[in-house]
């Protein structure tokens, strides 16, 4: 057993200097006997997880959990199995399955026990709630990593086995949509609107025409372009580069490329404009060999982004929204 050292021992003890080396290279016992010895069986932390209650008090999993993990010769699989068991129990206790408009507590509360969840491990729906948290007090950067982390946990069948209801998916991706585009106006990076891996190196679906068994006609992405002109930013060239990739891993289908603009300009000129930034990306695509047909749209003003809540954000970050592409699937 490691020793504690005190202040007035007499620190050339050799088993003292021992010890000191024992905690310097983090091993936890210096005894001879082998590291199992003292572990806790997992066969039976799993009766006494099955044997506990539906009812089961938070502090009575976790306390399960934690032996587990650091006291038992438990494997990762099991230790996973019984921190989603924690997470799903909390997550219907804490907060409704579909909103937080009827979450009567301190949201900064819940946000902070929803943080500790992750010590459990990963959930679609506790990524989900984070980033509608984060919406609300206008945090967009950390709003859209949270939405992006739903997507690709909600994408990840190990991780994901039953596939959520369509309603959820498709107000995911609604969110976004709009945290994309909201968010490549307020980045001080170009590299922050870019789309993060899975943990299987695989690039989130947030472009794609479909998330597991929900099909999605339209998608929107935040290609950005240079004040009244129809020229890429070189955020919208990044955000190019994850759409390519996306429509190639789709098998580069039939689309149809729309152009919108904000209300700023006369309804003529914001059509042509529409329509050329639509024709930019065709030539864009094009120019990678993309092997599908595309077609090209304007809409000028015609068609603004809808919020949720319009509040949350000021009048330019509308404005940018509005200032869109779209791809349509033929």
């Amino acid at each position: 057993m490691a020793v504690r050292l005190d202040t007035f021992s007499l620190v050339s003890s050799l088993y003292a200097r021992l010890n000191v080396l024992v905690l310097a290279l983090g091993i936890s016992s210096f005894a001879a006997a082998p590291a199992h010895a003292d572990l806790l069986s997992c066969e039976a932390l799993k009766k006494a997880w099955s044997s506990i209650s539906s009812d089961a008090s938070y502090d009575e999993k976790a306390s399960l959990y934690d032996q587990a993990y650091n006291d038992s010769d438990c494997d990762g699989v099991t230790v996973e199995a019984f921190g989603a068991d924690i997470i799903h129990s909390r997550l219907d206790s804490v907060v409704p399955f579909d909103s937080l408009a009827s979450h009567s507590g301190n949201i900064e509360e819940l946000k902070e026990t929803l943080l500790d969840l992750q010590e459990f491990g990963e959930h679609w729906r506790l990524s989900y709630f984070l980033g509608e948290i984060y919406r609300q007090q206008q945090q967009v950067l950390p709003a859209l990593r949270a939405y992006q982390e739903a997507l690709g946990l909600v994408d990840d069948e190990e991780l994901t086995p039953n596939e959520p209801d369509h309603r959820m998916i498709a107000r995911l991706r609604d969110r976004l949509d709009e945290l994309a585009v909201v968010g490549a106006q307020v980045s001080n990076s170009p590299e922050d609107v870019q789309i993060p891996t899975t943990r299987s190196g695989q690039t989130i679906s947030q472009y794609s025409f479909s998330t597991r068994g929900y099909k999605r006609k339209k998608t929107l992405v935040p290609i950005q372009f240079k004040y009244d002109q129809a020229i890429l930013t070189e955020a919208g060239r990044l955000s190019f580069q994850d759409v390519r990739k996306t429509l190639e891993a789709q098998g580069n289908p039939d689309i149809r490329v729309v152009g919108h603009t904000d209300p700023a300009g006369s309804d003529p000129y914001n059509l042509d404009l529409s329509l050329r930034r639509a024709q930019a990306i065709r030539e864009a695509l094009l120019n990678t060999g993309y092997s599908g047909r595309i077609d090209v749209d304007g809409k000028g003003e015609a068609q603004p982004f809808r919020f949720d809540d319009p509040s949350l954000y000021s009048e330019d970050l509308r404005n940018q929204a509005h200032r869109r592409v779209e791809f349509v699937r033929n």
